[in-house]
């Protein structure tokens, strides 16, 4: 065996494709963030980290309960969607089909074909875990 095949090839991952609900470009921060961050990174607000951690887990909380409820607003029984790169299990990802219900948190989606262990191919999503496809006609 060569040299050549022995050697393990990194293979490079595209970066997924922004969706609706992909995160917003980063962007430089303004000066005040610019100095919030520094004085964290310089230990200068050390007695306050927890009550910052505290503020941040319910902001973010806040906001992505937001964009669920957002997108799950968005939803339609009997829209086309596809399943993003966000759910777990992956070998969901890439995988088409169409609500059948919804519920307060979460959409349940009709696959194609049944995958994995979804033998009934019904599958209940999270909104942010879906893309609407636009409608052909």
């Amino acid at each position: 065996m060569g040299r050549r095949s022995r050697q393990r090839v990194q293979r490079q991952i595209p970066p997924p494709a922004a969706g609706p609900h992909a995160a917003p470009p980063a962007r430089e921060p303004a000066d005040g963030e610019r100095l919030l961050l520094e004085a964290i990174a310089a230990g200068e607000l050390d007695e306050h980290l927890t009550t910052l951690a505290d503020a941040v887990h319910a902001r973010y909380h806040l906001v992505q309960t937001v964009r669920s409820a957002t997108a799950l607003a968005g939803l339609r029984v009997g829209d086309h969607v596809q399943i993003n790169h966000t759910i777990s299990p992956r070998y969901l990802h890439g995988h088409r089909g169409h609500v059948v219900a919804i519920d307060d948190e979460r959409a349940t989606v009709c696959l194609h074909r049944p995958v994995g262990r979804f033998h009934s191919g019904e599958i209940r999503c999270p909104p942010l875990t879906l893309d609407k496809l636009a409608t052909t006609g």
